[in-house]
């Protein structure tokens, strides 16, 4: 099995703990959490994050993400972009009681509340609740479950006739059935379905979620929010990973990811995380709107039906600001000496004239097998740079020959 370590920057080890609670130990006198305003008072987001001063946001056990010298935790960046994006009120759900300030140790109290079902005692007010007709909720996964700080809010309001729409953060697992959980729990309000997050998605990510929403609000897309990185340069992925559990692989998945931290991360995935991170870029991945099967046998017969088929496989979500970006790194697995099927599809979707392409990729021994070409020849009116090709063996190494590459680039 690979497991390869990189730093914090990038992300940490995914710890998924449940709620945290009544410390009756713990004394300190903790400030009520009170709403901050913004242009539409119809809308609130609340949010749960704790980001801890060791680089670890613990809410997540994500890594922090500065943002122009400012320090947020990862879900509290979101919900600060969606503030932003929507004009939204704005407020922090508090526990009356804080967390140690130490990682192990807020994990170790976490687990025990989870263990014993300890809810926490909140210091959050909210007095005009009642004027809001929609609330973003903003939590990490813990355990695969809401954080237990968020689960005391929802069930401590009354959310009769309004939209409630969660979101949430965490390094692999998903959204799962969290949103569901919180609206039973709360029995009022129409929640909509929720969006799950990386610790790494950008602010067009969470813009363009948050607009197709097509909220009924006065409020645009807010370019002053906080940016993570430059807006002219994308990096967009196909990855395909086996397998979501570290443990016991066979030989198939194995091949297919690398394991960083406890994090399963497809080949392909990893790449475009190290030249996300080299270079401050926007990042997108490309997903079928069918997912692909995991079982190795059954995904290779349908990759090769696929390429038979010249199939179009459609895509899950799209870029909707790709006109901004004047630098756009694509990367992909080779399946059977050629593109997956659904670049193809990403190709045929959008206009690259004008742009510069790079491409990258992962392989199992062919290489590039002619691709970059191939992509020439489907946007003709783009630059195309030297792209960069690593090997399935070879990738656990590749982290500073990918930022070598990267930094050698003229863009």
């Amino acid at each position: 099995m690979k497991r390869y370590f990189i730093p914090f920057a990038l992300l940490c080890a995914t710890l998924t703990f449940a709620s945290c609670g009544d410390n009756e130990d713990n004394d300190i006198d903790v400030p009520t959490e009170e709403v901050v305003p913004g242009t539409n008072h119809n809308l609130l987001v609340a949010y749960f994050s704790e980001p801890l001063p060791d680089g670890v946001d613990a809410s997540t056990s994500a890594s922090r993400v500065i943002v122009n010298g400012d320090l947020y935790g990862s879900v509290e960046y979101m919900a600060t972009v969606i503030s932003e994006t929507t004009g939204a009120d704005i407020v922090r759900i508090q526990t009356a009681t804080p967390y140690p300030g130490n990682f192990d140790d807020l994990a170790s109290q976490a687990d025990n509340e989870r263990q014993n079902d300890i809810h926490p005692a909140l210091a959050t007010d909210i007095e005009n609740f009642d004027d809001y007709d929609v609330i973003f909720v903003g939590y990490p996964i813990w355990w695969y479950d809401a954080a237990w700080p968020v689960e005391g809010f929802v069930t401590e309001n009354d959310f009769t006739g309004k939209t409630v729409i969660p979101f949430c953060t965490s390094s692999s697992s998903g959204l799962g059935e969290s949103g569901e959980l919180l609206a039973e729990l709360a029995g009022t309000g129409n929640w909509l379905e929720g969006r799950r997050f990386t610790e790494r998605a950008s602010q067009s990510d969470i813009q363009n979620w948050v607009n197709s929403l097509e909220l009924n609000t006065d409020a645009t897309t807010n370019n002053d929010a906080p940016a993570s990185q430059e807006s002219r340069v994308l990096v967009t992925y196909f990855s395909m990973p086996e397998t979501t559990n570290p443990n016991n692989m066979t030989t198939e998945e194995d091949n297919s990811v690398v394991v960083i931290d406890g994090e399963v991360l497809g080949n392909t995935q990893y790449m475009a995380y190290v030249i996300q991170e080299t270079t401050g870029a926007d990042i997108f991945r490309i997903e079928p709107r069918t997912p692909y099967p995991t079982n190795h046998s059954t995904l290779v017969d349908l990759a090769a039906e696929e390429q038979e088929q010249n199939a179009r496989p459609a895509i899950k979500d799209r870029v909707t600001n790709m006109d901004d970006y004047d630098v756009v790194f694509i990367g992909y697995p080779i399946w059977w000496s050629d593109m997956p099927q659904i670049l193809y599809t990403f190709f045929d979707t959008y206009d690259f004239s004008g742009k510069t392409i790079i491409p990258f990729s992962t392989h199992g021994g062919s290489s590039f097998a002619g691709t970059p070409r191939t992509i020439q020849r489907l946007e003709p009116d783009a630059t195309m740079l030297d792209g960069l090709t690593i090997s399935r063996n070879n990738i656990q190494d590749a982290r500073q020959e990918i930022i070598d590459w990267v930094n050698d680039l003229d863009i």
